[in-house]
């Protein structure tokens, strides 16, 4: 199958009163500023408070992204040191707050609310434990058929959740059931450490008494960002099935034209599963617009390995993500596989996911 505190003072009005859920349905603030942004996209006081409201809406993760923006055409504006650095405090980015409260200090070691935010950051750290920052359920069901037999019903099941380790480091823990004629429970943890430009990540995963899933895999990921709109991406993935084992490399850019889109290109390589190498690729585009409805789509072909042996996939794949506000993501997507001399797959999935600071 296919390879998702308590705030301190500031200078910039309305970030000081912090994340607050308690917001009027009714009426809401950051959809007037997100007009008037529209209009004057470089106005740095503007931006300052479509920021704010953000965070007042307890959308911490488009308060971000508003004031990264702002920081892009203004980088030497204190007021935007500080309003980033609170932010980042929010969301429980200690480090990083803190890189950006020297950088203030640097210029105005007096500048106001400055001495509180560093007194807040340390009884932050002194107190910080692990902690659930996102969780996910997903349910699926696929129409399967077979050259040359009947067909079935496939239906999946995945439920993850997500923990804070550090400043910089998660860990995701992942079931995944999947019943076709037999069935299979797929128990995996990957840990995701944060880097100034990117990301790297290591995985684990064991399927007990596997009929169709490997019996075990060990994998490890990256993300290097090279600007604001290019990435280079990487993974590579060791896995054991009772008929062979394999290994999959996999590299990639990703490209931002703009803040809402994002397209990826990946190949992908694999080693064993009854022939020295074969090759594959994946096109993915997604369309994400902060705070409202997005969507992606994805065709690939690569080579796919299950307890059968290792055969071509062809799928394609398309879907919508719904953010439902306070952190809560509606996803509903459908798919189209073609595996050669194997089965051809269609299915729909459904799956709501919470994460914490965000839409």
């Amino acid at each position: 199958m296919l390879f998702g505190f308590q705030p301190v003072h500031a200078k910039v009005e309305g970030i000081a009163s912090g994340p607050n859920t308690g917001v009027d349905s009714n009426f809401s603030q950051s959809e007037r500023l997100e007009e008037e942004a529209a209009i004057h996209p470089q106005d740095s006081e503007v931006l300052q408070r479509l920021a704010s409201a953000y965070a007042a809406e307890g959308d911490l993760v488009s308060a971000k992204r508003t004031i990264d923006r702002a920081l892009t055409l203004y980088p030497n504006d204190n007021d935007l040191k500080m309003a980033n650095a609170n932010i980042l405090l929010w969301q429980g980015q200690l480090n990083q707050a803190r890189i950006q409260a020297d950088q203030v200090a640097k210029n105005y070691s007096d500048y106001p609310g400055l001495s509180e935010l560093r007194i807040t950051l340390k009884r932050a750290q002194d107190s910080r434990s692990v902690r659930m920052i996102g969780a996910a359920v997903n349910a699926g069901v696929s129409d399967v058929s077979f050259p040359q037999r009947s067909g079935q019903t496939w239906t999946t099941q995945v439920v993850s959740a997500s923990f804070r380790l550090s400043d910089r480091g998660s860990l995701t823990t992942t079931v995944d059931m999947e019943q076709r004629q037999q069935s299979d429970t797929r128990l995996a943890a990957e840990y995701g450490h944060r880097l100034e430009n990117g990301f790297v990540s290591i995985g684990i995963a064991a399927t007990p008494n596997a009929d169709f899933r490997e019996n075990w895999s060990i994998k490890a990921a990256g993300q290097i960002n090279l600007s604001r709109s290019l990435s280079i991406i990487a993974d590579g993935k060791l896995a054991d099935y009772a008929t062979n084992t394999v290994v999959a490399l996999v590299a990639g850019v990703e490209y931002r034209p703009a803040p809402d889109l994002f397209f990826t290109a990946r190949t992908i390589n694999l080693f064993g599963g009854g022939e020295s190498y074969r090759f594959g690729g994946a096109l993915r585009g997604d369309y994400r617009p902060d705070g409202k409805a997005g969507f992606f789509l994805l065709a690939a072909e690569y080579p796919d390995t299950e307890t059968d042996g290792t055969r071509q996939l062809r799928s394609f794949a398309g879907g919508v993500l719904v953010p439902l506000g306070k952190g809560w993501t509606f996803r509903l997507t459908g798919e189209h596989d073609r595996r050669q001399n194997s089965y051809r797959r269609r299915a729909i999935n459904a799956g709501l996911s919470w994460r914490f600071g965000g839409s």
